[in-house]
């Protein structure tokens, strides 16, 4: 077949790849000129295959009003009728019952163990190299309550592959040198030795590349996508700033802009956008490197070491606001992240920081919808929100199967888009 994928970040680029290996003809298209640009452009850095707690919970339910009044809060949500956002923080609040948080949980582990494999088997294949190395994650807990939460998660666990430990405080602090915490504004940690880092951006640059060399696969970048073309109840084409594009299947993995375009083929998607914030420093002087990824439950910030050219770089990033389309960088929030920088690693955050922000495509339960949507002709891959990055690789391998009507590895009802109707 033929077929379109809409969207050249780091899930259209996967899908791609697995849609031409299997033998279909492929063409991208994405407004921006380059591939990786928006959310996958200085995202956390961090491949969390064992840690996906949602945003929605029993615990961010409670925290909800202290959340959005406080001034430094990582979540915050601009004043207004958004019809879109009302409807969506409904089917927010229903996700933050438990039995729901282990649905998504379960579903999100399943999807992240397939994500691991592809990422390694691509990698492997087709010699990429985007700083891909197992660190280690450690998740910081301030709150006694929140630890002991996480704590009780963690008992009767038995799969060496995600095996996590439990830490005190002091514990934490030697495990990680670089922190410059105390050990009393810490409640303990749980550290997975298995999680892995990597420069989201170069590997979309480096798949790209690997894409240009096959001869079934076409680019249409730096090309707007101004509207559906439907016929009989199917979707047909897409007119674009350059002109129509037709195609026997469509998949839209436009991020945060997949909710129009579900809007403008005639049915509701569950996506908004979440803005996010990263700063990007180099340690220098007696500054200690950062050995693992860190991850600031309680204000859900990240740290991770990114391999560049000149050595190890600490990618800071967070923030969860609910601003609509606005992608304008907001000094107060990055603000956020020089002085967690500073109080956590001792680092200087006066000279450039390469400071970036991105909308995430973000749905209630923070499950990705990957399945035929009620247009024929269309399917979706989008709205990983937070973990686009963890979840890319295992995404595009389920929608390649199920285009193809291949047997899925995994319950793909989990993330049908009725799931989320």
């Amino acid at each position: 077949m033929k077929i379109c994928v809409l969207g050249a970040g780091v899930i259209g680029l996967t899908t791609a790849w697995c849609l031409s290996e299997a033998g279909h003809d492929v063409i991208i298209v994405d407004r921006q000129a380059e591939t990786g640009a928006d959310a996958s452009a200085a995202n956390g850095g961090q491949l969390s295959y064992a840690f996906v707690t949602p945003l929605a919970s029993p615990a961010t339910l409670l925290k909800l009003p202290s959340l959005l009044v406080a001034r430094d809060s990582p979540m915050r949500i601009r004043p207004g009728l958004d019809p879109h956002l009302i409807s969506w923080g409904v089917r927010f609040l229903l996700a933050c019952r438990s039995a729901a948080v282990r649905d998504t949980v379960a579903a999100q582990l399943a999807l992240a163990a397939i994500s691991r494999d592809e990422l390694t088997r691509l990698s492997q294949t087709l010699d990429l190299t985007f700083g891909l190395r197992t660190a280690g994650k450690l998740v910081l807990f301030r709150s006694p309550s929140e630890f002991d939460a996480a704590r009780s998660a963690v008992t009767g666990k038995a799969d060496a592959d995600n095996a996590q430990q439990v830490l005190t405080p002091a514990e934490c602090l030697a495990l990680e040198p670089a922190l410059k915490l105390g050990a009393r504004e810490l409640a303990g940690g749980i550290f997975t030795a298995s999680e892995q880092v990597g420069d989201c951006a170069v590997f979309c640059a480096a798949l790209a590349d690997r894409l240009t060399q096959r001869n079934n696969v076409e680019w249409l970048l730096d090309t707007p996508v101004t509207g559906p073309v439907r016929s009989g109840g199917r979707l047909v084409g897409v007119d674009t700033a350059k002109g129509r594009v037709q195609a026997d299947r469509f998949v839209l993995c436009m991020g945060a802009s997949s909710s129009a375009f579900a809007r403008a083929c005639g049915f509701y998607l569950p996506i908004y956008p979440v803005k996010g914030y990263s700063i990007t420093l180099q340690p220098a002087g007696e500054v200690s490197a950062l050995r693992h990824s860190v991850t600031d439950f309680e204000r859900k910030l990240v740290f991770a070491p990114l391999a560049r050219d000149e050595g190890t770089a600490i990618r800071v990033a967070g923030i969860a606001d609910l601003d609509g389309n606005d992608a304008s960088l907001d000094p107060g929030r990055l603000d956020i992240l020089r002085r967690a920088a500073a109080k956590m690693l001792g680092m200087a955050t006066d000279d450039d920081v390469e400071p970036w922000c991105g909308l995430r495509p973000m749905t209630p339960d923070s499950r990705p919808i990957i399945g035929w949507s009620p247009l024929s002709g269309l399917f979706i891959n989008s709205g990983h929100g937070m973990l686009g990055w963890t979840l890319a690789c295992g995404s595009a391998r389920l929608t390649a199967d199920l285009i193809d009507g291949r047997p899925a590895a995994i319950e793909a009802g989990a993330f049908a888009v009725r799931r989320a109707a």
